[in-house]
């Protein structure tokens, strides 16, 4: 009985270890399969929240989390009803959100972007009033939450941690603003709109509580050039417009697309109106740039997104960020530096017109066998003045014929 026992013991044991191999091997056959459809839910799951924010998630280090808590920046972007849906939209979902605050300046109200609608007009001949209007605003809500304010536009592309690192070196309870220096029109020179430029809370402080209402300090209307008016406004309020090259005398903040300021072509006075209006010497090529730059201009839609995801997302693997913990000065900290001016393009000398010499298939020149031997010699004087000016040939040749 008892061995009876043993042995169908022994059989269902032996039937368990059987059916269990049997469903593994089924579970295995099958679970590839099972696998495969879950991930490519996963992954079609994580392609439309990607599709809603095109922002890239930057983890910061505690050095830049620091700053970000220390140089807290408000961001206003410059924008208009026909680029809400555009050029506003790439910002806010590129450079836009790594200030501390974002806002975008408009004439309309726009919950969807949002927008802040300013009481003005659009067009070039409104950019100066919806500049008032916006600085107000910031100051009147935000001064106590923020250290710096940057104006930029729609289409300025802006490496936010740059610009704070920068500014980290200066106290924004000095009158200060920064940008792409050009050197007319005002005395201590203006900064370029499209670059953006920055301004400490106590420049915004003057500006909104002593020259907004003050016509004989700033300009009431809204009329006149946006960046022109600013700094005719902070000059006579005594903000410093301050250099905002690095140590090496390269530049920061730029008004073009990287292309133009690495390949400028010829810089002579009056090949492009640029050269005449900079007021630092420029760099081109590698050195065109600071390793710190903080903005171009002119940088459309989709340029918005590849320069995010070149700066942003495509890494090199051990890569080390050397600067000091603090930038170095520009080399222009003081303001004392003379204005630079481009020199002029140099004259290439017109090659000498010859009378060609007598080959196949050219015809000679002979002289006039029926002119007198007194016009010789000033026919000879034509030609010899011809070789000289072209424009003096036609003179002499004149002469000569009336006599």
């Amino acid at each position: 009985m008892f061995r009876l026992l043993r042995q169908s013991f022994v059989s269902l044991l032996v039937s368990v270890v059987v059916g269990c191999s049997v469903i593994a091997f089924l579970f295995q056959s099958l679970n590839p399969r099972f696998y495969q459809n879950n991930v490519a839910d996963d992954n079609r799951k994580h392609q439309v929240n990607t599709s809603k924010s095109q922002t890239i998630q930057v983890i910061v280090n505690e050095k830049g989390q620091d700053l970000s808590d220390k140089v807290r920046i408000l961001c206003w972007v410059m924008t208009s009803p026909a680029n809400h849906e555009t050029k506003a939209l790439a910002v806010k979902e590129t450079w836009g959100p790594r200030c501390n605050v974002l806002l975008f300046m408009s004439s309309t109200n726009d919950t969807k972007l949002p927008t802040v609608g300013l009481p003005v007009g659009e067009g070039r001949d409104a950019l100066w009033g919806k500049t008032r209007e916006a600085f107000r605003y910031v100051w009147e809500r935000y001064q106590d939450e923020v250290d710096w304010i940057l104006k930029a536009d729609d289409d300025t592309y802006v490496i936010v941690e740059n610009l704070r690192y920068f500014l980290s070196g200066f106290n924004t309870l000095e009158p200060l603003y920064f940008g792409h220096k050009f050197k007319a029109i005002v005395k201590n020179g203006f900064f370029s709109g499209g670059a953006g430029y920055a301004l400490s809370k106590e420049a915004i402080r003057r500006f909104v509580t002593i020259g907004y209402h003050n016509a004989s300090l700033c300009r009431k209307d809204h009329g006149g050039a946006e960046d022109v008016e600013m700094a005719n406004c902070m000059e006579k309020l005594n903000v410093s417009a301050m250099d905002t090259r690095d140590s090496q005398g390269r530049g920061r903040f730029f008004p073009f697309g990287v292309n133009f300021h690495y390949f400028p072509g010829e810089i002579y006075a009056d090949v492009h109106w640029y050269w005449n209006a900079i007021y630092y010497p420029p760099t081109q090529g590698r050195n065109c740039c600071s390793d710190s730059t903080i903005s171009f201009h002119y940088i459309d839609q989709r340029t918005m997104y590849i320069l995010d995801l070149f700066f942003y997302q495509i890494r090199p693997f051990g890569l080390v960020d050397n600067r000091p913990a603090i930038p170095e000065p520009p080399p222009d900290v003081n303001l004392t530096a003379p204005r630079w001016f481009a020199p002029p393009k140099p004259t290439t000398p017109t090659p000498p017109t010859t009378i060609p010499t007598s080959t196949k298939g050219t015809t000679t020149l002979k002289p006039n066998t029926t002119t007198s031997q007194t016009s010789a010699p000033s026919t000879k004087k034509v030609v010899t003045q011809k070789t000289v000016d072209s424009s003096s040939t036609m003179v002499n040749a004149n002469a000569t014929k009336k006599n």
